[in-house]
C-alpha cells in the first residue's frame, strides 16, 4: 500500500526556539494518525467489482455479470461496470444455494 499523505514540513519550526520539540510532536501526531488509517476499518456500504465477488463465491467475473445483466443476480450498474453490495453477496449466496443442479451425465448405478 503507497502512502500518498501529504507530508508535514517542519523545517520553518526547526529555526524557532522550541521548534524542535514542537515539530517532533507533529512528526510523531502524523505518524500515529497515518498508521491508524492504515488500519481503518473499510466502509462496510462500499460496493464490490465483480472479480472481489468471484473471489468470494468461487465464480468467475463474467458468469456474475452475465447472471447479473440476464437479471438472475441483484446488482448495480454504472455504465459498463457492474457493482455488488453486500446485501447482493448474501442474496447471490441464496439463490446459489438454492438452485438446481442438472444431472450432467454419467453412468448412475443401479
Amino acid at each position: 500500500m503507497t502512502d500518498d499523505s501529504p507530508r508535514v514540513s517542519t523545517s520553518a519550526l526547526d529555526s524557532v526556539d522550541g521548534g524542535a520539540a514542537l515539530a517532533a510532536s507533529i512528526r510523531e501526531l502524523a505518524s500515529a494518525v497515518r498508521a491508524l488509517a492504515a488500519h481503518a476499518p473499510r466502509d462496510p456500504d462500499a460496493l464490490l467489482t465483480a472479480e472481489d465477488v468471484g473471489a468470494l463465491l468461487g465464480l468467475s467475473p463474467r458468469t456474475l455479470k452475465d447472471r447479473a445483466a440476464a437479471g438472475v443476480f441483484p446488482h448495480r450498474r454504472f455504465g459498463k461496470h457492474y457493482r455488488f453490495s453486500r446485501e447482493d453477496v448474501a442474496e447471490i449466496v441464496q439463490l446459489t444455494k438454492n438452485a438446481v443442479r442438472p444431472y450432467r451425465g454419467g453412468m448412475r448405478a443401479a
